[in-house]
């Protein structure tokens, strides 16, 4: 009888122990794959920028599982293509900090008859472009509307404008009045190259107005674009804000060659490069990036591509 309490106690020992650890045990997922989580401030950028629930962790074609005990980090799980692989930490991710964070949801762009949120179309009159007399014309890309469910967090809506064709590494605009956008660096800017030698500082580019709305997904379908998380093509350049020094908030990403131009005054002498004016292109096969942050009304736009 003594043997079978002894069993029986043991069993609910167990029970217990394993109530306790998962009581303790806590989990974040991440969308992407290049990151270290040893609580730099890359690391604290990467998890406040690309956390995301459980499901779409499960659904996009690489993510990151995190596993605390006692608000500690134990483990890691690589997700990639329904594969799940054990992730090896080094000894400086080890007891990594948790952080409880809002997941984030991923907003797809779909093509829609008619929405306060485009891209592409013609600069409204009342909107002013920056322009500059040195070589970096800038292509007005569309409006993001705070009427959009996956627009709501914008303090109003938000009239996108930039360089696309110069080779800039991150570009950050003042949108303190958001009808009179200004460059933070110009001097920066006036020492950015291009790779185009038919483009002009009056180079006019302009794009067929696509009207698109923001459809919750559990995945990067990249028909045009989306928002919530950024899917990275090479390694993650989470900027952060010149003015307030915060971290930004992802705004948007477009695919190149999914709006078409509709008219330009830029004729490439280069048959291989005319292609890229035929429709909003970044960089060949690229993505623009945009991130917006609230308090200082500042944007950054970035480019990335294979």
């Amino acid at each position: 009888m003594k043997f079978y309490k002894n069993i029986l106690l043991l069993i609910t020992m167990g029970i217990l122990s394993s109530c306790n650890a998962q009581e303790n045990e806590k989990r974040i997922y991440l969308a992407g794959w290049e990151a270290e989580f040893n609580g730099d401030e890359d690391c604290q950028k990467f998890i406040e920028t690309q956390v995301i629930d459980k499901k779409t962790a499960l659904t996009v074609w690489s993510s990151i599982e995190l596993v605390f005990e006692n608000n500690k980090l134990v483990k890691a799980y690589d997700h990639e293509e329904g594969q799940k692989t054990e992730r090896k930490l080094n000894e400086s991710e080890i007891g990594l900090e948790y952080t409880a964070i809002k997941p984030h949801q991923i907003y797809e762009f779909n093509r829609v008859r008619d929405s306060q949120s485009y891209l592409g179309g013609e600069a409204p009159p009342e909107f002013t472009t920056p322009t500059f007399t040195f070589n970096a014309p800038f292509q007005y890309l569309g409006k993001f509307s705070k009427s959009d469910e996956a627009f709501a967090w914008l303090p109003f809506d938000i009239h996108l404008v930039a360089p696309i064709y110069l080779n800039f590494d991150k570009l950050y605009i003042d949108y303190s009045d958001p009808m009179n956008p200004k460059v933070i660096d110009e001097k920066k800017l006036s020492e950015t190259d291009n790779s185009y030698d038919d483009l002009q500082p009056d180079s006019e580019i302009v794009y067929e107005k696509v009207y698109i709305k923001g459809q919750k997904s559990n995945d990067y379908n990249n028909s045009v674009g989306h928002t919530g998380v950024p899917s990275w093509i090479q390694y993650p350049d989470i900027p952060t804000c010149p003015k307030s020094q915060k971290t930004m908030r992802f705004l948007g990403q477009i695919t190149s060659d999914v709006i078409n131009t509709k008219r330009t005054s830029v004729q490439p002498e280069n048959e291989w490069y005319r292609r890229d004016f035929e429709g909003m292109n970044f960089w060949g096969d690229g993505d623009l990036y945009m991130f917006f942050e609230p308090e200082s009304k500042v944007i950054c736009f970035l480019i990335q591509n294979t």
